[in-house]
């Protein structure tokens, strides 16, 4: 018995043309329904001999056997047409999101045109120094700290620091930074405190950090509490731009700058809050020192002369406002409660010199460096007859001045410190208050041991509620189906980046509301806010998110504020 079977495999789909031609199901299932009617027969019956009737039976059979087929064939094509409508799986969508973001650079900038040019600041290689910037940042960069591209310490010259920081989805969006972090094969966003981004160049030339130094960065930025009242604590990453991902590098101390009004300890009762908040008080605005009044060489003591104003020898960063501080021409005499040492370590050439005034001392410690060697000194200035006489006319009214200060202090430090207890009085007798704080003012302490891109922030897992992206379309019918987007809570510390495409998954808390929006080929940005409803949306079916793509050219970062409402 021969196989009559003709089985074809990897039939090709069927082409758009050809799902067109049997799109009429309902004509199609009518003519399979007729194939059944007694007009068939007639057909058959055109047959007269007896061979001719059995050849039509069959036939016969065969014509009803074409009609089911006919019938499974319109199902099937029902099926395509149903799946095509249907949006690819999750994980066909990443695949293609993961290959469009492949092809871009890790830090894309969408307008060149509106990115932040900043200017340089000059630091001495040799020496070092500590920068106080805008908003109560600080950098502490010491000496010889900087090294050529080909690994060479460079120890002469001034170096060129650019330094910018970012602190909201605005400026993170501007510096094209993305806010994706995985780690173990799971995806995370970083809740940021605070970014930072730093090089350093020399006559135009990259330089790098050079070994075992590192750079102090005190970031000053605005933190909420958490819903517990406790404050949130934040790690320190690295921007790996070969790797593509943010690596890792320690812990942030963190250092709260004001008073809160409304600090709640976990742990504490309410009088040692109140202690607290008394003690931030005196933090924030420190009692008045008196005047150093000015003292002569009593004759006995060691003295010894450096001026530490005339340049001769460096200054270690830090010691600047203190050596600003001094009002002689560099006679120091030994304190007696000052370490014993070699007097002839005086007569040694020292490379740098750290100082810093005692606490409730008359008095400095002044530490001589030179190359792991150090000499600790307890010193304090003195002056000779006609420089004492001077100095102790302007101590005088130096002094005079702190009286006046010292009582405007107590005044309002009073003031605060009454209010403070009159509000915690009024908290435990009100049983239903509760105190919680909703932001402070805090500066995050770290050290950094490249240039490049720094983030202090926290990672978040994604959201619990998502939906798919059907298509974009904006008010004009323009659609966005290849190409970046950015979406944004309320509380502007992260953004990430997603792709437009067809089945793309947007993670949201429902309870929050969020803003995603893209940059027009024409150079405008195009927004919608979240729904709530969009985490119930079928998810082979998807979202049509319907844009408006705001009429505003974009020249500066002002502009894209006033278009996101973040001014």
């Amino acid at each position: 018995m021969g196989n009559n079977y003709n089985i074809q495999r990897n039939v090709p789909e069927p082409s758009k043309e050809d799902i067109q031609k049997f799109m009429d199901f309902d004509a199609l299932l009518k003519a399979h329904q007729n194939a059944e009617t007694p007009q068939e027969g007639a057909v058959i019956r055109m047959f007269t001999s007896p061979r001719e009737g059995q050849i039509g039976s069959r036939m016969r059979r065969r014509i009803v056997m074409g009609s089911g087929l006919a019938a499974a064939a319109a199902v099937a094509l029902l099926l395509i047409v149903r799946s095509l409508n249907d949006l690819p799986t999750p994980a066909q969508s990443q695949a293609v999101a993961d290959a469009y973001f492949a092809q871009q650079p890790i830090v894309n900038p969408p307008l060149a045109s509106v990115e932040p040019k900043g200017r340089p600041i000059k630091v001495s290689a040799a020496e070092g120094g500590t920068l106080d910037l805008n908003a109560g940042t600080r950098l502490v960069i010491p000496r010889t700290a900087f090294q050529s591209d080909r690994g060479q310490l460079i120890e002469s010259g001034d170096v060129d620091i650019y330094y910018r920081e970012m602190h909201d989805a605005v400026d993170f969006f501007v510096a094209g930074v993305p806010m994706t972090y995985d780690s173990a094969g799971t995806r995370h966003y970083l809740q940021s405190a605070g970014m930072i981004e730093i090089i350093a160049l020399q006559n135009g030339q990259p330089v790098g950090m050079a070994p075992g130094k590192t750079i102090r960065i005190e970031l000053s930025s605005n933190i909420a509490a958490q819903a517990d009242g406790s404050w949130p604590s934040f790690k320190v990453y690295h921007l790996d731009t070969e790797a593509r991902n943010w690596v890792f590098y320690g812990q942030s101390a963190m250092v709260f700058d004001n008073p809160s009004n409304t600090e709640q300890l976990e742990g504490m009762s309410a009088v040692d809050r109140l202690n607290a908040e008394k003690a931030a008080i005196l933090t924030a605005d420190p009692k008045p020192e008196a005047p150093m009044k000015p003292v002569k060489p009593d004759g006995k003591a060691v003295s010894f002369e450096l001026d530490l104003k005339n340049g001769d020898i460096p200054i270690e960063p830090g010691s600047e406002s203190e050596v600003a501080d001094l009002k002689n021409k560099g006679i120091w005499q030994v304190l007696p409660n000052c370490p014993p040492f070699n007097l002839g370590e005086l007569e040694l050439t020292w490379k740098s010199v750290r100082l810093r005034k005692l606490t409730n001392e008359q008095g400095y410690e002044l530490t001589l460096l030179d190359d792991g060697k150090q000499l600790r000194l307890l010193v304090q200035p003195v002056m000779t007859n006609k420089d004492y006489e001077k100095a102790l006319q302007q101590y005088e009214v130096a002094l005079a001045e702190s009286e006046k200060e010292l009582a405007e202090w107590e005044k309002r430090t009073t003031e605060k410190i009454a209010a403070l207890e009159n509000r915690y009085n009024q908290e435990t007798s009100d049983k239903g208050t509760t105190a919680s704080t909703q932001t402070r003012q805090v500066r995050h302490i770290f050290d950094i041991n490249a240039f490049g891109i720094w983030n202090c922030d926290r990672p978040a897992p994604l959201a619990k509620n998502s939906f798919r992206i059907r298509m974009i379309e904006d008010q004009n019918g323009t659609r966005y189906p290849n190409q970046t987007a950015y979406l944004s809570d309320e509380n502007g510390q992260s953004i990430y980046q997603l792709h437009t495409g067809r089945g793309s998954t947007v993670y949201f808390d429902q309870k929050k509301e969020y803003l995603l929006w893209m940059m027009t080929p024409e150079g405008k940005i195009a927004l919608v806010k979240t729904k709530p409803e969009w985490a119930q949306s079928n998810p082979k079916k998807g979202v049509k998110l319907k844009v408006q793509t705001i009429d505003r050219a974009i020249r500066n970062e002002a502009d894209i504020r006033k278009v996101l409402g973040n001014e």
